[in-house]
């Protein structure tokens, strides 16, 4: 008897992960308050978040994770999804030998760049979708981006993939955790701070506006070959710069953005990035970030050279911003999708540009007019055969992407008459083509609130207020940093956090997060002098102070000390967003000024000089902290 009932309590837990096994899919994202997560709830994958119940399985049962990481907006995402993990098949393999974790990099980017590093490491390059399979605790011992779910041309594919591993896993178990051991002990080692330095010169600075001039596309503006990333902290940078030559090149790059097909010419904002040479074809997710930092680069440029036309792409961006991407209850989207469903066709799946390329029937449709719909080709560069100029299997084939193409006055040259009756041509058959645009399928939108993208709203929209002498961007900024504090900032405990949607907040904020609230917050009171601000700004400086500085060799660590990861980062390189150490050096920098306490000065002077000896050869990598560098040049420690 007294066996019969220890099998029973044996066999219990057994018997209730037996049950959880046979409900598969990805159900257990539904409760979470990613969007990008939620999409991935009807797989016939067995979704786990990241978080204990994923690694307690893979334990108990040793089984390597794959962990797929990406968010709302990445195209290619998307297609991974459609291609593998809709696939029964691959969902076979994934639920039999592996346990599956699904992670929004835009909700966890500390676990977005472990992997990433390592990824970086051992492929040379990185992107999303990043895939990767870890031990069971998580250390990498494989990693990608992109894997069609069959191989060929010399590319493995996910089924491919998915075989050899769960072999490789049973026959060489040992082996496979000694390569992730090592893996992990070489992340560690290269992840490590240099020296500071002693004293900071102005030598980065003319080090980086030379790497600028030598990589600065003279003919389409830009600085290398395509994909062209807008790369508003280098446009911001050049713009203050002394030298007029670093001016023009940035000047010049804003003018080819706007007029090009990664502006948006009828709703305005900005595409994430061009994938040609001519910003005409880009990748069409709109993200918040990049409207507030292109945005504050159109503001640079109207203060430096009194160009109207700069206020006015500013403006545009952010009234686009505040109508397309303001949440009800406060603070900004994430993002636009780049993917939506085919007009007139609205249950075959989604595709990039659906709702903003045109085909010629569109175009004709729009605009029925045959002296307007010739106008607006020669205006927008349409063509009947298509200007996307891309492969004739890729979705864009056939299709049209506006951009500005010829000017006013060219076109009343064209068309043989004058410049009033130019403008009111552009002014109708843009309000053709947009009616006809509404009516397509809607884009997705990620409505996921992140505190550091909208406390770079917050900053550029104060300094819209300032520069236009509009006051309701001012009153937009005001608002958005009370929701900010109000929503996302615990008082109690004096933290903040990370993103916020439907209610439900997110994990405990990084460094990036306090650093761009607080510049946010200081851009505020210098607009209006309320001190209330400047009274909150010091609350979150002197937080982040108190949980990510480092002690030993100054910096900010992207994450805390609680970190479940291998490694504590410390960014200081700017890539589409800015790094922490960057935005960090300006609060710090300016909290010093306005306050009069040098002790923010001070770890100002020690954060540059950390920064300059990690990137001591890659000055060009900082802009954004190279914008300050020539007031911590003068500043000096001993005279404290």
């Amino acid at each position: 008897m007294q066996l019969l009932q220890l099998l029973v309590l044996v066999a219990l837990p057994v018997l209730s992960h037996a049950v959880e096994q046979e409900k598969t899919g990805g159900w257990r994202l539904a409760a979470e308050s990613s969007p990008y997560l939620q999409l991935h709830v009807d797989n016939p994958v067995t979704w786990y978040p990241w978080g204990e119940a994923a690694f307690e399985k893979a334990r108990r049962e040793n089984k390597p994770l794959f962990i797929s990481i990406g968010y709302f907006t990445c195209h290619w995402c998307h297609v991974m999804a459609r291609e593998s993990f809709s696939n029964p098949e691959i969902a076979q393999q994934l639920n039999d030998n592996f346990v599956a974790i699904k992670i929004d990099r835009e909700q966890r980017p500390d676990i977005d760049a472990a992997y990433m590093q390592y990824v970086v490491l051992t492929r040379g390059q990185g992107g999303w979708p990043m895939s990767v399979w870890a031990t069971p605790d998580g250390e990498p011992f494989l990693g990608g981006t992109y894997f069609p779910a069959d191989g060929g041309s010399g590319r493995p594919g996910m089924k491919q993939l998915l075989t050899k591993l769960s072999a490789l896993w049973s026959q060489d178990e040992d082996g496979m955790r000694e390569v992730a051991t090592h893996a992990v002990e070489t992340l560690r080692k290269t992840g490590g701070s240099a020296t500071p330095l002693k004293k900071l010169t102005t030598q980065p600075v003319a080090e980086a506006r030379r790497e600028y001039v030598a990589a600065y596309d003279e003919l389409q503006g830009g600085f290398g070959p395509a994909p062209k990333f807008p790369q508003p902290s280098r446009l911001m940078f050049l713009l203050q710069d002394d030298s007029q030559q670093s001016a023009d090149m940035a000047l010049f790059t804003l003018d080819r953005m706007i007029d090009g097909g990664i502006y948006d010419q009828l709703g305005g904002g900005f595409h994430r990035y061009s994938t040609d040479f001519g910003w005409r074809v880009p990748h069409f997710e709109k993200m918040l970030y990049d409207q507030a930092l292109i945005a504050r680069a159109s503001l640079f440029a109207y203060r430096r050279s009194g160009d109207k036309k700069y206020a006015d792409t500013a403006r545009q961006v952010l009234d686009f911003t505040l109508k397309e991407m303001h949440a009800t209850a406060g603070g900004f989207y994430s993002a636009l999708s780049a993917d939506s469903s085919v007009p007139g066709n609205e249950d075959r799946h989604m595709e990039e540009g659906a709702y903003y390329a045109w085909s010629w029937r569109q175009l004709t449709e729009a605009i029925n007019d045959d002296t307007l719909r010739d106008w607006a080709a020669a205006r927008y560069g349409v063509t009947e055969r298509g200007n996307a100029l891309s492969d004739p299997r890729d979705e864009m084939a056939g299709r049209n992407v506006l951009y500005r193409a010829l000017d006013k006055k060219v076109l009343a040259e064209k068309f043989k008459t004058d410049l009033i009756t130019a403008g009111q041509r552009n002014t109708e058959i843009d309000r053709r083509l947009l009616s006809a645009r509404n009516r397509r399928p809607a884009v997705p939108v990620d409505d996921k609130v992140v505190t550091v993208w909208n406390g770079y709203m917050i900053t550029t929209l104060a300094l819209a207020g300032r520069l236009l002498d509009e006051s309701r961007y001012i009153k937009a900024a005001e608002q958005t940093a009370m929701f900010v504090l109000n929503t996302l900032y615990d008082d109690e405990r004096g933290v903040l956090y990370r993103d916020w949607r439907a209610g439900e907040r997110g994990v405990p904020a990084f460094s990036e997060d306090y650093a761009g609230v607080a510049e946010g917050l200081l851009a505020l009171y210098r607009v209006t002098g309320d001190k209330h601000w400047l009274k909150r700004a010091v609350a979150l400086v002197d937080g982040m102070l108190q949980q990510f500085w480092d002690e030993d060799d100054g910096g900010f660590f992207s994450t805390a000390s609680d970190t479940e990861l291998w490694i504590r980062k410390k960014e200081i390189g700017d890539g589409a967003s800015l790094s922490a150490n960057g935005v960090a050096l300006h609060v710090l920098q300016k909290l010093g000024e306005l306050t009069g306490d040098t002790k923010y000065q001070r770890l100002a002077w020690e954060t540059a000089t950390w920064a300059g000896a990690q990137l001591n050869n890659a000055a060009a990598a900082m802009p954004y902290s190279l914008m300050v560098w020539d007031e911590l040049v003068r500043y000096n420690p001993k005279a404290e």
